[in-house]
């Protein structure tokens, strides 16, 4: 039962990262900061996109090992 909550909870939080990247995707086109913590719009939605795209796939990598 353990195993498969995991695997739900990891769906859940790819599908989380995936949103995500998405707003500060778009974000980035209207360079918009997504939470405006004091630096530059596109400095920050770029970091927001690497940190999401390194999350999924490392939440890719842990389901593929399962």
């Amino acid at each position: 039962m353990g195993d498969k909550r995991n695997i739900s909870l990891q769906i859940i939080l790819l599908i989380v990262f995936a949103l995500i990247f998405f707003i500060a995707l778009m974000s980035l086109e209207h360079e918009q900061a997504l939470f405006d913590i004091g630096m530059p719009a596109l400095y920050e939605n770029w970091i927001i996109i690497f940190l999401s795209i390194g999350s999924i796939i490392k939440i890719v990598w842990e389901l593929y090992k399962n």
